[in-house]
């Protein structure tokens, strides 16, 4: 459809509008703490690695291997920030934050180039304030970048009639870039080869080709089937359940599908949960698929091919992959093709009784029902983030980046600063989460195995050169894994520092000793007893001033 246009002066007032209102909601709701989960520290980690030594390995682990999971776009971006001068938490945030206003950005011109200024406004607007996308300018990860630039290819790959040169190329090195800053790409990569396809454009589909053919390729031979092989598994972070079967993968399919239309997606746009978000996910569940249908039979193009492929990525991949930033490339689409549908069912309406007076009251009156049924919650929701993050600030400002969690949480971050600047240099650590560890201590670190066995733990520490575990008190597997291998074994450990604000339980740092023999002991319900290390360290806490710090430890060292 051709582009309707604004006044000269409005065409990008209004967008620019509405990336303002986003940026500032973003920022008035955005927390100030680290994420606790472990990619947000794999991406600093990863970004520097390219930034110091100029490679793409996972500095973590034991002996830095290459790195074969996440692609390295965006990586590369915070590497570059790195490289010029960027060094705290906040500013990564920042860059996030910048991403997803540009994705509203790209966001309004799409549906502008689709279907008009007024549907432009009305989507984008619903974007920008969206809880998801709110949530996730805070936070370091690759989910804000690769929603600027799949929604860049959309918008640069619908026609008007048709597709310019200049917007085709620039279209093709969107979707590349977008499948090297994730690999869910990969739809929309397969979205524009068909559509070539489709359109018997073979040159720009040989040169896209080409352009794609040298990086994938060298990718996919670093990668291998890691990332393959993954999502054939009933779970990914509990591999010992083996792959998923036929009936298993459909079940799957059904469970993440229902969850997405009933939980994640209404969520995602409006904050709500239970009966009201699975209502308002049904209704738009069944417009959008009304939208989509109809837009097929007109000739599908990028966007209709992309939502088709996608959709079935994120239905078919194991269920832990599952939650609400995974939808967040297909929000606009699922609100275009829902409206579309609404319009076309206020127009057959119209045209029935063409001459009554009382259509166009009633057709304003549901563009405004509409609007408030996902703004009014979203808009709560917002509220309640901003307060939280107003609460957190105050608190970060002396207790750290990890203070608006519970102290167990900090624990491990100040038995980290502790570390780094105690232990010898490489010595490698079992932790509960290893990549925020090293980010904060230098040091390499890996889970250790969640079973009571205490063979396998002290296998996996003697073939792995693990000299430290620390014993904290993240979450129960401190109890559950750690306590029953120190109670069977308790020769095998010293204690080398306790760190705790838990009296009764503090976090501690223990040394992992040489196996004087071949036995252990049966673990029993008697109290282990693990001694001090002999050879004395300093047990001093990391002072207040490097616990308050912002910046990443390891861009300081």
């Amino acid at each position: 459809m051709a582009e309707r246009r604004f006044p000269s002066a409005e065409r990008w007032l209004v967008p620019a509008t509405l990336v303002l209102v986003h940026l500032v909601l973003a920022f008035l709701s955005a927390s100030p703490s680290i994420h606790t989960g472990g990619d947000n520290a794999a991406y600093v980690s990863l970004a520097n690695s390219l930034a110091s030594e100029g490679r793409y390995v996972e500095s973590w682990h034991p002996g830095a291997p290459p790195h074969t999971k996440y692609p390295p776009l965006y990586p590369a971006v915070l590497a570059l920030m790195m490289l010029l001068g960027a060094k705290t938490w906040g500013a990564f945030k920042v860059a996030s934050m910048m991403f997803t206003g540009l994705a509203v950005a790209a966001c309004f011109l799409m549906v502008r180039k689709a279907r008009g200024p007024r549907a432009a406004v009305a989507v984008s607007a619903l974007f920008a304030v969206a809880p998801a996308v709110l949530f996730s300018a805070q936070w370091i990860l690759a989910d804000p970048l690769f929603m600027v630039l799949t929604l860049a290819c959309l918008w640069l790959l619908t026609p008007d009639p048709d597709v310019s040169t200049r917007s085709l190329v620039l279209g093709l090195v969107a979707a590349t870039a977008a499948y090297f800053t994730r690999s869910a790409g990969l739809p929309l990569l397969i979205a524009v080869v068909v559509w070539l396809a489709l359109q018997r454009r073979w040159r720009p589909l040989a040169a896209f080709a080409g352009l794609f053919a040298v990086p994938g390729l060298l990718w996919q031979l670093r990668a291998g089937a890691d990332y393959v092989s993954e999502f054939w598994l009933v779970n990914p972070y509990a591999p010992d359940l083996g792959r998923a079967g036929p009936m298993e993968l459909v079940g799957r399919v059904a469970e993440n599908l229902w969850t997405y239309t009933t939980e994640y997606v209404p969520a995602g746009l409006t904050g709500l949960d239970g009966l009201p978000a699975g209502t308002i996910g049904m209704l738009l569940a069944a417009l959008a698929l009304a939208g989509w249908v109809r837009r097929m039979r007109a000739g599908p193009q990028v966007s209709e091919i992309f939502f088709f492929l996608y959709v079935g990525l994120i239905v078919a991949w194991p269920a832990a992959w599952s939650g609400d930033r995974f939808a967040l490339p297909i929000l606009p689409l699922l609100l275009l093709y829902a409206g579309e549908s609404a319009a076309l069912m206020f127009r057959r309406l119209r045209a029935g009784d063409a001459e009554a007076a009382w259509l166009p009251w009633l057709g304003g009156a549901a563009v405004v029902a509409a609007g408030a049924v996902f703004l009014i919650p979203a808009g709560k929701t917002w509220y309640q983030r901003a307060e939280r993050a107003a609460q957190c600030r105050a608190v970060v400002e002396t207790v750290g980046p990890m203070g608006c969690y519970p102290g167990t949480v900090g624990e491990l971050h100040a038995m980290a600063l502790w570390a780094g600047r105690n232990l010898p240099e490489g010595s490698v650590v079992f932790s509960r989460k290893p990549r925020l560890f090293h980010v904060f201590s230098g040091l390499p670190s890996v889970t250790y195995p969640f079973t009571t066995d205490g063979r396998s733990l002290l296998t996996e520490a003697d073939s792995m050169d693990v000299r430290y575990l620390v014993r904290g008190n993240w979450d129960t597997t401190g109890r559950l894994y750690v306590d029953p291998v120190l109670s069977a074994s308790p020769n095998r450990f010293c204690v080398v520092a306790q760190l705790g604000y838990d009296r009764e339980s503090p976090v501690s740092m223990l040394a992992i000793m040489p196996p004087v023999s071949d036995d252990v002991t049966v673990p029993d319900e008697t109290a282990y007893a693990v001694l001090p290390c002999p050879d004395a360290v300093d047990h001093t806490l990391p002072s207040a001033a490097e616990i308050a710090s912002m910046t990443v430890p390891i861009l300081d060292q």
